[in-house]
């Protein structure tokens, strides 16, 4: 039997707040599997807290910014058995909740009108794509509740609390992922 093999893609534009959290979460999860790959202590306090089962299924998938990056996250989607997305989803009542939306649920529309518009076409109109034209692996979505963008936007990097308190709650429901699919094999 052959490792699955797994992809997490960060979402989101990191000039725009709360909607750089798909990015902000992947950068922090690179930084961890750098770490461990090269056997250096997790000694930020960030890192505390995770589950030292899962940490090491960590090295196995491969971790990457897709930004915004509209129609060319179908090419991010191709070699791998499952994708999980990281992504911000547009809501107000629950600031920084945290959302697990299942790939087809996305294709049958569920879930559709939270996903976040800031990129150039949306992700599951990305993955309705995907499956007509190259096929579609299994696909996880990640998402943190985030208030509506408003009509005037202001460029910032900051995030507001709630959002930003989210990334290790989501880092751990991440690592939970993917130690479910690769202590099976």
């Amino acid at each position: 039997m052959t490792k699955k093999t797994i992809r997490i893609m960060g979402c989101g534009n990191l000039w725009m707040g709360d909607d750089g959290v798909g990015i902000h979460t992947v950068m922090k999860m690179t930084e961890m599997k750098e770490k461990l790959e090269s056997g250096l202590p997790l000694s930020d306090p960030f890192f505390e807290g995770y589950s030292k089962t899962a940490l090491p299924f960590l090295k196995e998938a491969d971790i990457i910014d897709a930004g915004v990056s509209g129609l060319d996250m179908l090419c991010f989607l191709e070699g791998f058995d499952k994708i999980i997305i990281v992504d911000a989803l547009k809501g107000s009542e629950n600031l920084g909740a945290i959302l697990k939306i299942k790939g087809e649920d996305l294709l049958e529309g569920e879930g559709v009108g939270k996903m976040m518009s800031s990129h150039d076409v949306s992700v599951p109109t990305v993955l309705g794509i995907a499956k007509e034209v190259q096929g579609l692996p299994e696909i996880v979505v990640f998402g943190v509740e985030i208030q509506k963008i408003p009509d005037t936007v202001y460029l910032t990097e900051d995030m507001s609390p709630a959002v930003k308190d989210a990334i290790p709650r989501l880092i751990s429901f991440v690592l939970a992922e993917i130690e479910a699919d690769l202590k099976q094999i």
